[in-house]
């Protein structure tokens, strides 16, 4: 109770301090950004916070809109304007990640959006058009509304605003999401030297590229392009993270640069040369990061076709002993070669129809019920009114429905041949159910001829007991009644039987 009260109160105390991280991160992002305006004091070529709050919805939830609410209000009341104009911009900041996080997890798969290249496309056209088009919207509507832009110029503030935030979604958003809500790091040697390897090399490249350090030439603005190296190296041979946290190390520099009036996108004006640099971004950004993911996919079917290859063959395996096996037990129980080849093919008919139901079912395993009816349905009558079977539903794993398969193949032929359904009158009725820790099963023949104890037991029953024993750790119970036969079958509710 003390572990379980302590879980609860640390749960409690990460929901609260995360929307006010969130607002902190935002806050200080946001008047970053804002230091850079020169089109208008409230309008900023580059803004981060777009991609800090998607990111945040996207992985924690809705939960975190109040803290960018609260942290817009501050950031644009203390820039410029009155509290009314910074609260419908911050409405609109708000609206644009609320929007976008709901777009990408109903449409793009939340958080793993960026697994598959067409994930990383619904990201980037949600961003484009569903999201951040809401807060420049309603950003430049207000502030022409209060007088604080110049309707002349409405079309440049737009596209400004808009494509200030949708650089920081394409940007920012994919390494907060890669990096905090992707599988756990692998903190192995190999991959962090890879990633050192990257980021400075990136690093190396981007302050010769974009530097105010290293003096401005005509030269360096073809070095631009030297840029999709690192970028290509970390989409062909590491994973989106890396690739997304290249393209953010190579972007801040480039920022650095742009800010200093130097680098291949120094233009007359300072909006004119960031609007530039954001075109960069987001065009080496994002096919960098679809690439990324399409090579991540194929590893993964790679990999999976690797499993596949090496289960197949386990299974071909495993199949070919046990039809050696049956093979040769069925030859030492058969008086004729007729007796023999009659027998074995029925085995194998009974194995053919449960590697049919388990390949339809993608061998992930089949219904107990449905194992029972295939198996059965040869032996049930016209209308099914000699064999009665009931039970609550529950899902084999593959071993388990290939080991009753073959336990209810040789009851069923020895009824045929012995037992109930030996006679026009014989009944089978069986059942199963869940009891404690154990599933039993209860096969039960009615009016066949009588039946006299056994002093040996053919081959059939004794497949039944020891691969029910050996394959799931079964038991197995023969009650050689006069009125007929009863097997109880006793097997352990384990995910060595079934799917828990």
């Amino acid at each position: 109770m003390r572990n379980g009260g302590a879980a609860v109160r640390r749960g409690s105390v990460r929901r609260v301090l995360l929307p006010i991280a969130v607002g902190v991160s935002y806050f200080a992002a946001a008047k970053m950004g804002l230091r850079l305006a020169s089109i208008n004091s409230s309008v900023t070529p580059i803004w981060p916070p777009t991609g800090l709050a998607l990111a945040a919805v996207i992985l924690w939830g809705y939960r975190v809109c109040p803290a960018v609410f609260v942290a817009a209000l501050l950031a644009n009341a203390t820039t410029a304007g009155s509290l009314y104009t910074s609260a419908l911009i911050a409405l609109g900041n708000t609206l644009e990640c609320l929007v976008g996080g709901y777009v990408v997890h109903r449409w793009s798969g939340g958080r793993d959006t960026f697994n598959t290249p067409a994930g990383v496309t619904r990201f980037s056209l949600t961003s484009l058009a569903a999201a951040t088009p809401i807060s420049a919207t309603v950003g430049v509507g207000t502030l022409i509304l209060s007088g604080l832009a110049d309707e002349g110029r409405v079309a440049s503030i737009w596209t400004t605003w808009w494509l200030g935030d949708l650089a920081g979604a394409l940007v920012i958003a994919p390494v907060i999401i890669l990096w905090g809500g992707g599988e756990p790091w692998a903190r192995d040697r190999k991959r962090l030297a890879d990633l050192a390897s990257l980021v400075v090399g990136a690093g190396v490249i981007g302050i010769i590229t974009f530097s105010p350090l290293i003096e401005q030439r005509t030269i360096r603005d073809p070095l631009a392009f030297l840029c999709i190296v690192p970028l290509l190296w970390a989409a062909l041979r590491c994973s989106q993270r890396e690739t997304a946290t290249v393209a953010l190390v190579l972007s801040c520099l480039a920022v650095w640069g742009t800010m200093s009036n130097v680098g291949p996108f120094a233009r007359a004006t300072q909006n004119d040369s960031f609007l530039l640099l954001l075109m960069f971004m987001i065009s080496t950004t994002v096919p960098s990061l679809i690439l990324s993911a399409d090579v991540a996919a194929r590893r993964r079917a790679e990999q999976h076709q690797r499993l596949l290859t090496a289960e197949l063959d386990h299974r071909v395996k495993n199949t070919l002993a046990v039809v050696q096996a049956l093979a040769a037990q069925t030859a030492r129980n058969s008086g004729t070669p007729e007796e023999f080849r009659k027998t074995l093919d029925a085995r194998l008919a009974a194995m053919a129809r449960t590697h049919d139901l388990l390949r339809r079912g993608g061998w992930e395993g089949a219904s107990l019920d449905k194992v029972v009816r295939e198996t059965l349905e040869p032996y049930a009558g016209s209308n099914g009114a000699r064999l009665k079977a009931s039970g609550p539903r529950m899902q084999l794993v593959p071993v388990a429905a290939t080991t009753l398969t073959m336990a209810l193949h040789e009851l069923a032929t020895n009824a045929v041949r012995h037992g109930a359904l030996s006679t026009a009158d014989g009944h089978v009725a069986l059942d199963w159910r869940v009891d404690g820790t154990s599933i039993q099963l209860r096969w039960a023949e009615t009016g066949g001829p009588p039946v006299e104890p056994l002093t040996r037991r053919g081959f059939g029953l004794r497949l039944i007991e020891q691969s029910v024993a050996f394959d799931l750790d079964g038991t197995v119970r023969f009650d050689f009644a006069p009125v007929g036969l009863v097997c109880t079958i006793d097997l352990p509710l384990s995910n060595k039987v079934m799917r828990l």
